[in-house]
């Protein structure tokens, strides 16, 4: 992983809520996910978590080396197909951001 302090990056931000007869299922197609996007070119950092209150509940992080990166991450068939299964779920909530940051630093 870079850790430069100049190193300019795309992160997504996501929080699914999941009706909780779901939530087995979600969690099955996030943990999948985390093979299959982490190796992706200009992907820096990709992880999913169950949230520790709200079981029902799961984060998404992901960082990039630039837009193009994540714009072809997105537009790609085995993404698309991924969203595909999640969205077969009972939904509750879906929000994602994203955001342009200008550099990042190791800490200790």
């Amino acid at each position: 992983m870079n850790t430069s302090a100049t190193e300019r990056f795309v992160s997504l931000v996501g929080t699914y809520e999941i009706d909780p007869l779901d939530a087995a299922a979600f969690a099955r197609i996030a943990t999948a996910s985390v093979d299959q996007i982490a190796g992706k070119p200009g992907c820096l950092y990709y992880s999913a978590s169950q949230d520790l209150k709200q079981a029902n509940v799961f984060h998404l992080t992901e960082g990039w080396a630039t837009q193009e990166a994540l714009d072809a991450h997105l537009s790609s068939p085995d993404f698309l197909t991924m969203l595909e299964q999640a969205f077969t779920l009972r939904i509750v909530r879906r929000d994602i951001y994203v955001s342009e940051s200008a550099g990042r630093t190791l800490l200790g």
